[in-house]
């Protein structure tokens, strides 16, 4: 108890010194973007590497190609974490079931499926043509342990109770419907990496910088905004009044 509370005060910590930060206009250029942010999380870092070591070693990537590149490496580090939890839980689970929400092309939870024999992988998204096309250039086809289901994180059916919910780079509010259907199902674990760094590193008020990639953010959440108006974007809910790149 004593350490999850000291765990706690330093993560508490570390988020009221970037958020101080952001509110000050600090943080406007790469270089003091960079040193800002070690300065507030160095010590949860330190923390995390203690229990999970291996992080990759470019922890703050603001937003670049670079950082868009090392996702691979972020989320190898995530399946090792998920492997490692999830195989000491499964003595003790009778339904061993695993959701990653918004799994896209179901790249990830194939691989996590492989990983985890002993657990059924079901990935869910709106739309199954990515999933169908990845299936398509599989050699060898999906792990039997692995199932596509159709279905939108905002109005999740599945009755299954998940030992774990986890999603790897989910936009927006698609990252807050699956943390919600996480809590909502009873999960034992939520595991997952956002986008959203990348996504509005450089184009805040705070901190504009005028490079292709964060054009091309802007430009994809013009689109996405125009749909979220016009509720024709392919993940919408109205609890929120958001589509999922808002």
């Amino acid at each position: 108890m004593e350490n999850e509370k000291r765990q706690f005060e330093i993560g508490l910590a570390a988020l009221t010194g970037v958020l101080g930060e952001f509110r000050r206009g600090n943080i406007k250029n790469s270089r003091n973007h960079r040193q800002r942010l070690t300065k507030h999380l160095k010590k949860l870092s330190e923390r995390w590497d203690q229990r999970f070591p291996g992080f990759p070693g470019i922890r703050f990537p603001y937003s670049s190609f670079i950082g868009v590149c090392l996702t691979w490496a972020r989320d190898t580090h995530l399946k090792k974490i998920i492997t490692r939890l999830l195989q000491s839980e499964a003595l003790y689970q009778q339904n061993r079931v695993i959701v990653n929400p918004a799994c896209v092309f179901g790249r990830h939870a194939r691989d996590l499926a492989s990983r985890m024999k002993s657990y059924q992988v079901i990935g869910t998204d709106i739309n199954p043509k990515f999933d169908c096309l990845y299936e398509h250039l599989l050699i060898g086809g999906s792990p039997p342990n692995y199932e596509f289901r159709q279905e939108d994180i905002f109005n999740p059916q599945m009755q299954e109770k998940p030992t774990a919910v986890v999603f790897f780079g989910a936009c927006g509010s698609v990252s807050d419907g699956a943390m919600d259907y996480a809590v909502e199902s009873d999960a034992l674990y939520l595991i997952f990496r956002t986008c959203c760094h990348d996504n509005i590193g450089g184009n805040t008020e705070i901190a504009r910088r005028f490079t292709v990639l964060n054009w091309d953010f802007r430009i994809k959440n013009f689109v996405y905004s125009r749909k979220r108006e016009k509720k024709t974007g392919e993940y919408f809910s109205d609890r929120r009044g958001m589509s999922q790149f808002c």
